[in-house]
């Protein structure tokens, strides 16, 4: 086959048909010289050995599920801006077939990209990064994680902010505890689980990213324990539970915040 000559450009990635992929997203088409037949199927995959020129493998969340629909790539160590595209199909499979003809090592990466209850999100995916030649191929399995340390020494989860109001008594947040119950499936699909944190400042860190109906006790040490009332910035009325939803913002990553205080003693 003769090989590509001076060709640097955005390749398509294609998923065999045999693991029934969903379509790649658009990009520019393939430059092919004259007299090139272009990239070949490289046929049956065994999917737990490493197949030349193919960086393959699967997408589950934390929990082992697979992920259809997720956008992964094989990035080039040499050149700026090439990479390589594919995307999972309904077993969260996928293939993608390298270039044989381009120079350096390639790398793995990947995004998780959903519409939540009206929010949009885009996290990354943990993945191994060692670069790997082309002629001998990789198998990179990502790993999506909605909670738990990162590399870079911050977390995957959201962090839940709550700003107190004393107009019924003082208190502190330390001793305040949260219980955040899942309002259906989390960002990830999983079913998630009921959680009780104590406040850490003005802050309960790390919460995997869902919909959550919040309520809140107070437990001073030594005293007696008290019910809370809570209250959504957007919302004129506390009350004894309200819906939690993680957003985005620039400056303090995924967070969701309310209102709370003291309720009324008997």
């Amino acid at each position: 086959m003769n090989a590509l000559k001076n060709v640097s450009a955005l390749f398509l990635a294609t998923t065999l048909a045999a693991c029934g992929g969903t379509e790649p997203v658009a990009r520019p088409p393939v430059v092919t010289p004259p007299g090139n037949p272009g990239p070949i199927d490289p046929g049956p995959i065994d999917p737990s050995k490493p197949t030349p020129y193919t960086m393959k493998g699967v997408v589950k969340n934390a929990q082992g599920q697979p992920l259809a629909g997720v956008e992964v790539w094989a990035d080039n160590t040499l050149y700026y801006d090439m990479n390589v595209l594919g995307t999972t199909d309904s077993q969260g499979r996928y293939s993608i077939a390298l270039p044989r003809d381009q120079l350096g090592t390639w790398r793995a990466g990947g995004r998780f990209q959903r519409s939540y209850h009206g929010e949009t999100y885009e996290l990354s995916l943990e993945v191994d990064e060692a670069a790997f030649a082309t002629d001998a191929g990789a198998i990179r399995n990502f790993t999506l994680k909605t909670s738990g340390d990162r590399p870079d020494g911050h977390y995957y989860g959201g962090t839940v902010w709550v700003y107190g109001n004393y107009s019924n008594g003082d208190f502190k947040n330390r001793y305040v505890e949260l219980t955040l119950t899942p309002d259906g499936p989390l960002l990830d699909g999983s079913a998630g689980e009921t959680l009780k944190r104590f406040v850490d400042g003005n802050t309960v860190a790390d919460v995997p990213i869902g919909r959550y109906t919040v309520t809140a006790r107070y437990l001073p040490e030594g005293g007696t324990p008290q019910n809370m009332l809570v209250m959504r910035q957007d919302e004129d009325t506390f009350a004894s539970s309200t819906t939690l939803m993680f957003r985005k913002e620039p400056k303090y990553g995924v967070m969701t915040d309310f209102n709370l205080k003291l309720a009324s003693k008997p």
